[in-house]
């Protein structure tokens, strides 16, 4: 018999358009617990420009909130902050911690490079990026993981001890943007365990429809989430965030070598993935009463923004303009359509005794 293991994970999680949610939605998706956070979070979008922290051009960042804080602000999850000093005080190798972490139950998430994983050649660039360890196969000398990279989507795979463990060294703090961002010159990574055995939160339907309102009417929601970090000035809420997605993108379309960044309408259309799921769980759960017509309504809000991003895709691979059109069309139809609905959505958990 093989000397591995796995710890659970949902093979297609629902989310995935950023690594941290991915991650969270990896661990916690399948769980009824859980659930009642999620369906009542990830309502409100938050956009601004930033510098890639890969090539250095100034991007537009677009997320959901919880954005990268989720992992630490979810309570079915209990997460432990390591550094690499502690790392290297408990277990002196990196394998050796991972390892040990894994048979207590607990996954790991942090930045490696990932140049020295896809590459088996010397290379003069690194490619820092978040991986989900989740298991490993000490007869094969591999870890189980869930990332973008290998596929260009998120997947699982393997990578082999000594990949990840060039990958973990070669990172400085500066690099590690994960850590860098909240606890600046510090390098480590997150330990999660899951916490879902006993109900430590419930719906909450006044939040429900406090960020629904927020969202519908694009109020700037940074006071209530100041306490995770400083806000960028800049930033744009609610479904206003469509607008500054399309409007960054209509840039990309009319510039004369055009670069595409895709990644903003990924988050979108997880967004409405979320939203449809959350409309139908409340209605599943009692909260407003079970309407068909309004969910199918909503569907095509989904379908909607995925033959959009589609369409975005197909322009950034064939550099053909003519497609614009109808992206434009398919994202507008989107837009309009969600705001009638949420409306309604809102409306009737307000009539709620």
């Amino acid at each position: 018999m093989e000397d591995k293991m796995r710890l659970p994970v949902t093979r297609n999680p629902l989310i995935t358009s950023w690594q941290w949610h991915a991650t969270l939605f990896s661990i916690l998706s399948e769980d009824d617990n859980a659930k009642k956070w999620i369906y009542s979070n990830y309502i409100q979008l938050r956009s601004f420009k930033v510098e890639e922290i890969f090539t250095g051009d100034e991007i537009l960042f677009a997320d959901m909130i919880p954005g990268t804080s989720s992992l630490k602000a979810c309570p079915y999850l209990v997460t432990s902050l390591m550094t690499k000093s502690q790392i290297e005080c408990y277990c002196g190798d990196i394998v050796d911690f991972i390892i040990k972490t894994l048979d207590l139950g607990g996954y790991v998430y942090g930045v490696f490079d990932e140049a020295k994983i896809l590459s088996d050649y010397s290379v003069d660039y690194k490619f820092p990026h978040e991986l989900f360890i989740y298991g490993y196969n000490r007869d094969k000398k591999y870890f189980y993981t869930g990332d973008f990279t290998f596929k260009e989507r998120y997947s699982h795979n393997t990578v082999s001890f000594d990949e990840l463990r060039k990958g973990y060294e070669a990172i400085s703090p500066d690099e590690d943007h994960m850590f860098r961002d909240d606890y600046m010159g510090h390098r480590g990574l997150y330990v999660i365990f899951k916490n879902t055995e006993n109900p430590v939160y419930e719906v909450d339907i006044e939040f429900i429809k406090e960020s629904i309102f927020e969202y519908l009417n694009s109020v700037n929601t940074k006071k209530k989430y100041r306490m995770l970090r400083n806000v960028h000035d800049n930033t744009t809420y609610g479904i206003s965030v469509l607008d500054a997605v399309y409007d960054r993108l209509m840039e990309q379309v009319n510039m004369e070598e055009p670069d595409f960044d895709i990644r903003a309408i990924h988050v979108l259309y997880d967004h409405k993935k979320l939203m449809y799921e959350r409309i139908k769980y409340l209605m599943e759960r009692g909260y407003i009463a079970y309407d068909a017509e309004l969910l199918d309504n909503y569907s095509l809000v989904v379908k909607n923004m995925l033959t959009a991003r589609n369409l975005l895709i197909k322009i950034s691979i064939t550099e053909n303009m003519e497609d614009a059109s109808r992206f434009k069309m398919y994202f507008g139809i989107a837009r309009e359509k969600e705001a009638s609905v949420l409306l309604e959505v809102l409306s009737r958990l307000e009539k709620r005794k």
